[in-house]
């Protein structure tokens, strides 16, 4: 599946991150993660064989001296999971341009120069492939995180776009993995995330260790021809939405 196999994890320190770290790890694939802020999970994912990058994705230096650091380590790069992201939340008219510039600069312009930066090392994999995490917020909007909802649409045209351009060399698709209890999540109430639940048919939030393991399928030799495409892990995507 991934063994032998390369592979970098943006926000690797992340609930979702560490999950997708651990299995990758598991079978034997060697991997770089990425993390900001917390030390104490990147230090246990390191423990794993986990190669660690700190930096911060709203640092184009940063990001091209971390590019650099893979591709000098190994010839060919895999997969890349995309999926560190920020938020800014305020509504419209009192956002600033900073909290605006931040999110966009995060989650969609991070991704391109990571991805530009780390091409040449993607085309030896014949072929790599390129998830990156996406979220509802990018079809419905969400009520004070303009910002979020507008980074995270803007990245699934990307991913489409992208997936034109690489063709059979790289295989590019996006996941949403549906609400799930992380550290964006922490300080939505509870009255909120029971609504989450409700919206299921399941019952449930979205559980990490799941999506991780339909995010890994997609950057493994297992999928042959998804490409282009935004996979939607949440069951409220179907019938229990009416959308």
């Amino acid at each position: 599946m991934l063994t032998g196999k390369n592979i970098l994890i943006t926000g690797g320190t992340s609930a979702l991150g560490q999950c997708l770290v651990r299995q990758a790890i598991a079978v034997q694939a060697r991997v770089f993660f990425t993390w900001h802020k917390n030390e104490a999970a990147a230090e246990m994912l390191e423990k794993t064989g986990a190669k660690p990058l700190k930096l911060n994705l709203n640092s184009a230096d940063a990001i091209r001296d971390a590019a650099k650091k893979i591709c000098s380590a190994v010839r060919a790069l895999h997969g890349v999971v995309h999926n560190a992201a920020a938020t800014r939340d305020a509504i419209v008219e009192n956002m600033s341009e900073d909290d605006w510039d931040s999110v966009m600069g995060a989650n969609v312009k991070a991704p391109f120069l990571f991805t530009r930066e780390l091409m040449p090392a993607l085309e030896k994999a014949k072929p790599a492939r390129i998830v990156a995490l996406t979220s509802r917020a990018a079809v419905s909007g969400v009520y004070g995180a303009a910002n979020y909802a507008a980074s995270k649409a803007a990245l699934e045209a990307w991913v489409k776009t992208l997936a034109r351009e690489a063709g059979e060399k790289v295989l590019v698709n996006a996941v949403n993995p549906g609400f799930m209890l992380s550290e964006m999540t922490a300080k939505v109430p509870e009255k909120a995330k029971e609504a989450q639940r409700n919206l299921s048919p399941l019952k449930q939030l979205s559980n990490p260790d799941a999506a991780a393991k339909a995010i890994l399928f997609l950057l493994s030799d297992e999928n042959t021809q998804i490409t282009g495409q935004v996979l939607n892990l949440e069951s409220r995507m179907s019938w229990a939405s009416g959308s």
